[in-house]
């Protein structure tokens, strides 16, 4: 069962729908969407006590927040070093292969097409 208030938003003086059960969904305007929340003892005292106090000074435990990855050790640099030594002369082989190839295909074209080089 729900009852029907009107003009009785606090916010927007708008209809404000009370549904008996459950509670947590009760009152609520259908116009703007306010609700009457009611907060714990408990809650408002936690509150009280921490006015006026920094919330930051917890958080941080360095001089400065660390931004992106940490760096790597002296291992992991050198995996690293090695890791893109092996990959260098590769690429460079294929690189020349893939010119080698090139230029055959070139000169076959030639060949093919005019009859000379």
């Amino acid at each position: 069962m729900a009852r029907m208030n009107l003009n009785s938003c606090p916010r927007c003086n708008g209809s404000v729908l009370d549904y008996v059960q459950p509670t947590k969904d009760s009152p609520m305007c259908i116009m703007c969407g306010w609700r009457d929340r009611t907060v714990s003892e408990s809650v408002l005292t936690e509150v009280k006590n921490h006015l006026g106090k920094s919330f930051i000074e917890h958080t941080y435990t360095h001089s400065k927040a660390t931004r992106g990855k940490p760096p790597m050790s002296g291992w992991e640099r050198e995996k690293k070093r090695r890791a893109q030594m092996r990959m260098r002369p590769e690429a460079h082989r294929n690189l020349k292969a893939s010119k080698r190839t090139l230029r055959q295909a070139q000169k076959s074209f030639c060949l093919d097409h005019h009859g000379h080089i």
